[in-house]
C-alpha cells in the first residue's frame, strides 16, 4: 500500500458515509411520500362520501319524479335551476 492509497478501514468508513447520508435521504423521501399517500387517502375518501351522497339525492329524486309529486317535482325543478 503506498502513503496516497486509503487503506481499507479509510475505504470502508467513505462507504458508510455514503450510505448513511443515503439512508437519510431515504428516511426524508419514505416521511414525504405518506404524506402524500394520507392526503390522496383523505381525498378519497371524501369523494367516494360525495359520491354516495349524489347517488342518494339522485335516487330520490328519481322517485320524486316517479309518483308525480307536484309539490316535490316542483321544488326538485327550483333547486336544479
Amino acid at each position: 500500500m503506498t502513503p496516497n492509497q486509503p487503506n481499507r478501514l479509510d475505504r470502508i468508513e467513505a462507504v458508510l458515509a455514503v450510505v448513511a447520508t443515503q439512508q437519510q435521504a431515504n428516511t426524508t423521501a419514505i416521511a414525504q411520500l405518506t404524506q402524500d399517500v394520507n392526503y390522496l387517502r383523505e381525498i378519497t375518501l371524501h369523494n367516494i362520501e360525495f359520491t354516495q351522497q349524489n347517488r342518494e339525492q339522485a335516487e330520490r329524486d328519481r322517485q320524486t319524479y316517479l309518483r308525480g309529486d307536484s309539490t316535490d317535482l316542483r321544488i326538485f325543478i327550483e333547486a336544479r335551476w
